[in-house]
This record gives C-alpha cells, sequence and structure tokens, in this order.
C-alpha cells in the first residue's frame, strides 16, 4: 500500500473539480453575466471547434476581472473535455471557492512557481479528455496594449508535450450603445505543436504572441463595428437605460398599442424611441 501511495504522487493528480459544484457555478455565471452584461458574444469568424485528440490549450489575453467567469462560459462549448485553470496563489487565496472548480495555484514570479505550474499542467494534458485555459499575460493587460506579451511559462510546455494545440483566444468587454458593455470574444485557428522540441522556448513564445495579437487585432476591428450580425450571441443580457426614460418609453408604447422594447440601439430608419 505505501508503495502504490508513493508513485501516486510521483505521478501526481488531477486538481480538485467538483462536477455537481461546478454545474452549479456554470449556471450562476450565465446569470451573474446575463445581469451585468448587455450580452455574451463569440465572433462568428472564429467560431471554435476541437482540433480532435491530444492535449488543448487556450491562450487567453487578461483585460478585466471577469476574465475567469469568461473563460469557465466559454469552455462550455467543448462538451467532450474537462477544463482546469492556473491561477495566481495570491487570488486563489481571495477565492478559495475557485480550488474546487479545477482551479490550481501557482507561485507566480518564483522558480517554485514556475517549476509547479509546469509540473501540474503537464501533468493534466497527458490525461485524455482534459484541458487548460491560460492567462498568459500573467496580469491585467488593457486589450490595447501592445506589442503583446506572455511568460514564457507556456514556451516550456511546449517543448515538452508532443501533439496537441494551442489555440489563442481574444477578449474584450466594451459599451456600445446600451448601458451595459459586451462581452466579445474571438477564437483563433489552432497552433499545432508538433514535436514541441522543434522550436526552442523563444521561439514558441514569439509564436504564441503573435497568434494572440493577431487575433485581438481581429477582434478590436470587430468591436470597433459595433455590428451584432458579427457574432453568435451566447447569452442574451440586459437593455434598456432605467428609472425615468425608460418609464416615458414603455408609456408610450402603451399608447400607441405596440410592444415595448427596451434596447437602447439604433435601427435601419433611425434611432428607437
Amino acid at each position: 500500500m505505501k508503495d502504490i501511495a508513493l508513485k501516486e504522487k510521483q505521478q501526481g493528480t488531477l486538481p480538485r473539480r467538483w462536477d455537481l459544484i461546478a454545474f452549479w457555478f456554470l449556471w450562476y455565471c450565465r446569470n451573474y453575466v446575463a445581469k451585468n452584461f448587455h450580452a455574451f458574444r463569440i465572433s462568428k469568424t472564429g467560431l471554435p471547434a476541437d482540433p480532435g485528440e491530444g492535449p488543448l490549450v487556450f491562450l487567453l489575453n487578461h483585460p478585466s476581472w471577469w476574465d475567469p467567469i469568461t473563460g469557465i462560459l466559454l469552455s462550455k462549448i467543448f462538451t467532450t473535455r474537462v477544463p482546469y485553470c492556473p491561477i495566481d496563489s495570491r487570488g486563489l487565496g481571495k477565492y478559495k471557492f475557485f480550488s474546487w472548480l479545477g482551479f490550481y495555484s501557482v507561485e507566480m514570479g518564483t522558480t517554485k512557481g514556475a517549476i509547479g505550474f509546469f509540473k501540474t499542467t503537464s501533468y493534466i494534458l497527458n490525461q485524455p479528455g482534459t484541458m487548460v485555459w491560460i492567462t498568459g499575460q500573467g496580469q491585467f493587460s488593457d486589450a490595447r496594449e501592445r506589442p503583446v506579451k506572455i511568460r514564457p511559462g507556456l514556451g516550456h510546455l511546449a517543448r515538452k508535450l508532443v501533439g496537441g494545440h494551442v489555440i489563442p483566444v481574444a477578449i474584450e468587454y466594451p459599451f456600445w450603445n446600451e448601458r451595459y458593455p459586451e462581452v466579445l470574444a474571438r477564437f483563433g485557428a489552432p497552433i499545432p505543436l508538433g514535436k514541441g522540441k522543434d522550436n526552442t522556448v523563444e521561439e514558441w513564445t514569439g509564436i504564441f504572441e503573435t497568434a494572440l495579437e493577431q487575433n485581438m487585432n481581429a477582434l478590436s476591428l470587430e468591436a470597433l463595428s459595433r455590428d451584432p450580425a458579427l457574432f453568435v450571441t451566447h447569452i442574451k443580457g440586459r437593455a434598456g437605460v432605467g428609472g425615468v426614460y425608460d418609464f416615458w418609453r414603455r408609456l408610450k408604447s402603451w399608447v400607441r398599442g405596440k410592444p415595448f422594447d427596451p434596447e437602447h440601439g439604433f435601427t435601419n430608419e433611425g434611432p428607437k424611441e
């Protein structure tokens, strides 16, 4: 028994994740986003597809506190895989609840933390049916910040892996024409890892930075258009201004015998009343 326990310790274990709690939190996140945003939208030009078997890593930019929730909601698109996510040990100390959802602690900026990230993430990706979501910048960074820089941990990881893919994911939270902001996300083209040692850590890091930046640029242009037709609406949120203004609009709709539309945006005929 002692030998078996030692072997398991050497091999590693998956981070703690309770499916029942994860299912409840997914429901909570959907409702929480719906209450705080106008809509959660995914770009039609980067609709995701599971690239097949093998290690799968999603590389996200990190513009906001909302990113873990956004990642959780995006991860449910890939129903055949279980998501895991590294998180700064300081953040996990504040939000310990995430430790029940497949988030695992990483001590940022230390050699010990880098080794721990490498070992845990490698172990996860070597298990079938898993995926890892990483905010590679390591700290909050404005979505317009250029050039895009990520920490070298993913480059080290790529050299270790054989096969699999890294998929860049761009995120923005712009205000359009409503009181509430939008959640916008775009999946980039999968980057095949092949035999990871074919590239150096610096080369892999540069490849990932370029792919993420290009995807962020593409999403930025779509965000500037303010055109919902470029996106698939994943979650419909709140609309309207509220208060006296919406009361007056509601009253006018009732007098005219028309249904009230809370949207504040514009139609082809001009501004909505």
